[in-house]
């Protein structure tokens, strides 16, 4: 599929982990977390880890097929539940918005 074809928005969700707390993190991600998206219409795409660099350590990027989905997913209130639970196990959270390509993209 060509860039020009490729459809859809990523949230890009950005963060650093909290010391001593990744083995709880990968449980919750897994277990929770990603599911608990997943039911908002957002598909996990893609996860970063950055080695080095003042870029954060972990970038999530969750495919929406399209501005709408989105949107709701974001203003619900689900959304602000598992977003300030992930805020427990991490730091320095973020997210941005882009139109979805085929390759790497960040804020």
């Amino acid at each position: 599929m060509a860039a020009s074809e490729f459809q859809g928005y990523k949230l890009l969700v950005t963060y650093n982990y909290l010391p001593g707390r990744e083995m709880a993190y990968r449980r919750f991600m897994i277990n929770q977390w990603l599911p608990a998206v997943q039911s908002l219409g957002l598909e996990p795409l893609e996860i970063f880890h950055t080695m080095w660099g003042e870029y954060p350590v972990r970038q999530i990027s969750l495919y929406a097929p399209d501005l709408a989905t989105l949107r709701r997913a974001l203003r619900s209130r689900e959304w602000a539940l598992w977003w300030q639970r992930l805020g427990h196990y991490v730091r320095e959270l973020d997210y941005c918005i882009v139109p979805a390509r085929p390759w790497f993209q960040f804020c």
